[in-house]
Order: structure tokens, then C-alpha cells, then sequence
């Protein structure tokens, strides 16, 4: 089962209401008319974009491997812990 926090949903808002704003002042075509004025400043937040998305596929990933997320949900009981070398 999907186990969403509330900073997922933070992010997901944030995101969509950033969207929502710029394309509420540019109008529509803005993306494509971005891309076509400026290539590199449009690849620059479609990287920064796809970074601040990343928590919400890596995490699940991470939780299905079971590899370590104690840093991201410490409060859940099945968090897997690093074991520590000593």
C-alpha cells in the first residue's frame, strides 16, 4: 500500500500551485513558447523539476527493496534501520 506524508502532499501542492499561478500570468502556450525562446533556461527547471519529484519515487523504491529510510519515515513501524559496522 502507498503510504502518503503530508510533506508529499505539500510538494504536490506547491508544485501545481507554481504551475497554476505561471500559467495564470503567461496565458496559454507559455511552456512551449519557453522552450522554443529559451532552450536552456526551460532544460534548467525541467531538472529542477524532476529533482524536487524525486523524493516522491525514491522513497517508495527505497521501501520496497528494503533498504534503509529512517530518514524519511522514522515514526512508521516497519522503517528498516541501517545496520551499524562496529
Amino acid at each position: 500500500m502507498v503510504h502518503i506524508d503530508g510533506h508529499e502532499i505539500a510538494m504536490l501542492s506547491t508544485i501545481s500551485g507554481a504551475i497554476g499561478v505561471t500559467h495564470g500570468i503567461y496565458g496559454k502556450g507559455w511552456f512551449k513558447s519557453l522552450v522554443h525562446r529559451q532552450p536552456i533556461i526551460a532544460f534548467s527547471l525541467a531538472i529542477g523539476g524532476l529533482g524536487v519529484c524525486m523524493p516522491l519515487v525514491i522513497v517508495p523504491l527505497r521501501r520496497g527493496l528494503g533498504m534503509p529510510t529512517n530518514q524519511y519515515d522514522h515514526s512508521r513501524e516497519d522503517t528498516v534501520f541501517p545496520k551499524l559496522i562496529e
